[in-house]
């Protein structure tokens, strides 16, 4: 399993993507992966819809402790491939460094989706969910796709 990683504000701020993905046989283990041919080798099912969850602000530099009931109530309720977007280093510190990692962490979930599309995904299936600062990034994130994306519900 991979999970989150830890962040301190002393460290700096540097924006490092990860992509962990959940399914309904691993609910509780998430499963780093990159959106290239090895996603093929993971247990990403891409005829089944796509739940992308986006964190917020991290002032600790911890992993949101929401994070896994969202994921195990989502699939208990559907089969679904539900990816957590860890980005802890670059939303810990002050808020204004997180706000300033914003458009490079949408760009980067951008391009990730831009890869899933071009693996067969329906961008109808992609459903966003952001929370906080992760809601903003959701949101543009939906710009960047011209709005073709599935759903995207920010809180």
């Amino acid at each position: 399993c991979s999970d989150f990683q830890r962040a301190n504000f002393l460290r700096g701020s540097k924006l490092k993507v990860r992509f962990l993905l959940f399914s309904s046989s691993r609910p509780s283990c998430g499963e780093l992966i990159f959106a290239d041919d090895d996603i093929r080798n993971s247990s990403f099912n891409s005829s089944l819809e796509t739940k992308i969850i986006i964190h917020g602000f991290r002032a600790l530099g911890t992993k949101p402790s929401w994070i896994e009931g969202l994921v195990r109530a989502i699939l208990h309720s559907r089969q679904a491939n539900v990816i957590a977007v860890d980005w802890v280093y670059g939303s810990t510190g002050t808020y204004p460094s997180a706000v300033e990692n914003v458009t490079q962490l949408a760009l980067s979930i951008s391009h990730f989706i831009s890869k899933l599309l071009a693996l067969g995904v329906s961008g109808t299936s992609i459903h966003i969910i952001g929370v906080s600062l992760g809601a903003h990034v959701g949101g543009l994130v939906g710009h960047f796709h011209g709005g073709q994306l599935g759903r995207i519900t920010g809180t």
